[in-house]
This record gives C-alpha cells, structure tokens and sequence, in this order.
C-alpha cells in the first residue's frame, strides 16, 4: 500500500464554530500540501481558522464539486508519487452529500489508506436530538422542487416510514425551507412526527421536534436558516 494516504477532514457547520473541531486535525493539516476542496476560499479560510500558522500560499488546492470533476484525473499521480492529499468539504462531514465519494473511490481501487477523521455531521446530529428512530433511518437528500412530485413523493415517504418503522431525513435549500415545512403539514397525518434541527452546533441553534398537529399550532420561521428534516410515522 502506498504510504500517502487521502485524509478526510471536516468542516465546520456553523460561523464560530472552530472550537468544536477536534485539536488533532491542526497536525493532520500541517502534514498536507494537496487540498481538494468544493470551493478554495471557504477552504483557505477554514484552514486559517483552525490554525493562523499556516502558510497558505505553500498549499496547492484544486476544486472538485458538481461542476469542476477534471481535477480528478491528477489523483492517482499525487498519490502515486507518495504525496497525501487532504479532502476538505464546504461543510460538515467529507463524501456524506458531498461531490467527495468520487476522490474515495479512485484512492480505494489504487489500494490507498483512506482516513476519515472526526467532525460534525448535520444529519447525524439531527437524529440524535430528533427522538425518532436511531436504528433505521433513510437519508433522501433534496425532495422533488416542483409539485405534483413533491406531495407524491413526501406521501411515500411517510407511507414508508410507518411501514419500515424508519426515520425519513431530507434538506431543502434554506430559502425554501418554510414552503416545505407548510407541504408537510398540508400532506401529512396529524400524528407523524416531524422534526427541523436548524443552525446546528451554533449559538442560534434550534431543533424542534412535534407531531404535525402540535406544529399547526406553532408560528416558527426557518427561513434561509441551514436545517435538517426528520419525519416518522408509526
């Protein structure tokens, strides 16, 4: 096995969140010269953040996300010449939602140790603090933007989660957050649950957790706020 290694390091969830980010990743990252990273600024920044030692002209960074995958071709170069590389995700944890699975895949068939380290992950938060299902759960991603798909496919995912016994959990872009909390209420029974877990690890943070009839009852705006949706009929 090759001695460079394809480090996965987390990112923050939140602004001013950078104490929470384990202190061992400052010496992973000073191992590092290669960056791939969904977007160079944010990355730059956040590696200053956890460490104003860091020379950051020294470091060499390429973009890799839904628009940018030709730097993908250069991976098995780096690694093969025993250069580590470092994936660095725009938030939360790396290859979970993020264009990062394709950068494992390749360090994997080239038989390259691929190391995961510890961060914040939304979705796994949200489940832990949602009080629903920890034992099977479905993460969908984004639902359908535009109807009839969406009330069809938040009607299966209910059915599915009554027949499972199963935590359905789904994002939506932010500025359309409280459209789809008012979707669920309209197309789901009174008796689901539903739980949004918004700002999470901020000083903003908000999760709240309640059957869809306790929700009509409640005025509370999540919008353009980062959150994550968790629904469980049963």
């Amino acid at each position: 096995m090759s001695k460079a290694c394809l480090h996965l390091i987390p990112n923050i969830l939140a602004e001013n969140s950078a104490h929470k980010m384990p202190q061992y990743l400052v010496d992973i990252v000073h191992q590092i010269k290669i960056f791939y990273v969904e977007e160079i600024r944010s990355a730059r920044r956040f590696l200053k953040m956890i460490d104003k030692q860091i020379v950051i002209d020294d470091l060499e960074f390429h973009i890799l996300n839904e628009h940018h995958q030709e730097s993908l071709s250069l991976v098995k170069g780096f690694l093969h010449s025993g250069n580590s590389i470092g994936y660095i995700s725009e938030a939360g944890c790396p290859a979970v939602a993020d264009p990062g699975q394709d950068l494992v895949k390749i360090a994997h068939e080239i038989n390259v140790q691929v190391i995961p380290h510890i961060g914040p992950n939304s979705i796994i938060l949200a489940l832990m603090a949602s009080g629903f299902n920890g034992q099977q759960f479905y993460f969908h991603g984004y639902l359908p933007n535009k109807q009839p798909m969406l009330t069809s496919k938040i009607k299966e995912i209910e059915s599915h989660s009554r027949l499972q016994n199963c935590t359905e959990i789904f994002i939506e872009t932010p500025y359309r957050n409280n459209q789809m909390i008012q979707e669920l209420l309209k197309h789901c029974h009174e008796q689901t649950r539903l739980c949004v877990a918004a700002n999470l690890t901020s000083v903003d943070e908000l999760i709240v957790s309640k059957t869809v009839k306790e929700w009509k009852k409640v005025e509370t705006s999540f919008h353009k706020i980062p959150a994550v949706f968790l629904l469980y009929a049963h």
